[in-house]
């Protein structure tokens, strides 16, 4: 886990947890190792676990990019896809669980829930760097969301329809 913050700028950046991303630097690791087995004993096919394990260690690589950096105005979202969130579409910053690893997501006014891809836990794994750092994004998001907010009231139900 990258933890960067800058006294000018006041941004923090927080990344993929290193165990995260070390498990695939491991396997894609010994993936190779088998592909180099394969050209020196000679047996078929070392380009299939050459290739794989080269996949493996490019993804890891680019996995450890993943995270949240933390301005002033926006949570800026680095995943698959780019995203930048002003802390005012924000409505709450909830800790999840999926898979037997905890997430962060951020509920915004539309509803939409977005899951961060960094901080996380794997497997419990880093559950010590994963509560820091849900607790700084939630501090950001209350410190920076504005003077207007005012939570989303849920919709009142609906009366049932007759039939």
């Amino acid at each position: 886990m990258t933890v960067q913050q800058s006294a000018a700028d006041a941004v923090v950046k927080i990344r993929t947890p290193r165990a995260s991303w070390m498990c695939l630097v491991g396997a894609g690791c010994f993936v190779l190792a088998t592909g180099v087995l394969h050209l020196v004993l000679d047996l078929p096919r070392p380009a299939v676990p050459l290739a794989l394990g080269c996949i493996f260690v490019a993804e890891a690589l680019w996995i450890r990019t993943f995270g949240v950096d933390l301005t002033r105005e926006s949570a800026n979202l680095r995943g698959l896809r780019r995203q930048s969130i002003p802390w005012q579409q924000v409505q709450a910053v909830l800790r999840r669980d999926q898979f037997g690893s905890q997430v962060v997501t951020l509920v915004l006014e539309s509803g939409q829930r977005l899951m961060l891809r960094a901080p996380t836990t794997l497997l419990g794994f880093g559950r010590a760097e994963y509560e820091r750092d849900f607790h700084r994004i939630g501090q950001w998001w209350l410190a920076h969301r504005g003077e207007s907010w005012r939570p989303v009231l849920p919709e009142a139900p609906r009366p049932p329809a007759q039939g």
